[in-house]
């Protein structure tokens, strides 16, 4: 029972990150440890695969359609990609209910980010800001290293601040640079990477497909209501996550 949870929620996950650039990748963690039951530090590594593999299909799907700026994605990509090396590097060093602790922290931040920002296009095109540009790339690929998540509910809304990128190709591009930090980041937790392809083949054929659903999705549907509603979910998990490690850290 736990299993087939685990794939749907997987599913779910794959929706999130076709339909909206990001926010479901946050899942990926949580849904290995406290769902199948994967040590903290294998789940990272196998998150990393899980995530990396559905934003590079969702990122051929939104080129199709003509969704993804290569070219800036891959300036975002180049300042997240080594630093991506250093977040694995003390992430390792980190006991495993302390990574959790953090995790629910970041998946508090991130659901009111997610919940704050708007889809809508924005009327104009921003003045392309390359040094905060830079410095977010950096942030992003750090977290990637150290929590196993791509990070794009931090990269859709600095691509279209800082590159003046338009809402659709925002999510396209952030995928393209979510499956590119993750590719890097995979290296330094390839130690940890225990494949068990029994795992591995169903948890990815569902994330696969939820990431399809969701890129054919966002060419029709009007992602708000899910967005909000997926960001209060993601709001209440952390609180959950954090409390529950709370008390195993500090005995609280």
């Amino acid at each position: 029972m736990q299993f087939w949870l685990g794939v749907l929620l997987t599913a779910l996950m794959g929706v999130s990150l076709g339909l909206l650039g990001g926010g479901g990748s946050v899942l990926a963690v949580p849904i290995l440890v406290y769902v199948l039951g994967v040590e903290e530090h294998a789940a990272i590594a196998v998150s990393l695969v899980l995530v990396g593999l559905t934003a590079w299909a969702a990122a051929l799907q939104h080129h199709r359609a003509g969704n993804v700026d290569w070219k800036g994605g891959s300036l975002f990509a180049a300042c997240g990609a080594p630093v991506s090396l250093l977040g694995a590097y003390f992430s390792k060093r980190l006991p495993g209910a302390w990574l959790m602790l953090l995790f629910g922290a970041l998946m508090l931040v991130s659901g009111a980010a997610m919940y704050r920002r708007r889809l809508a296009d924005p009327g104009e095109k921003s003045k392309r800001n390359l040094l905060v540009l830079a410095a977010c790339g950096a942030a992003v690929g750090f977290l990637t290293g150290f929590l196993g998540v791509g990070g794009g509910f931090l990269i859709v809304p600095a691509l279209v601040l800082f590159l003046g990128e338009p809402m659709k190709p925002a999510i396209g591009t952030s995928l393209f640079v979510i499956g590119a930090n993750c590719a890097i980041a995979l290296w330094g937790h390839w130690d940890a990477l225990h494949m068990n392809w029994t795992l591995l083949l169903p948890l990815g054929g569902a994330a696969l497909a939820g990431t399809f659903a969701g890129v054919a999705a966002s060419h029709h549907f009007n992602a708000e209501q899910l967005r909000k509603a997926f960001a209060v979910f993601i709001v209440l998990l952390g609180a959950w996550m954090m409390m529950r490690n709370l008390r195993g850290t500090f005995g609280m």
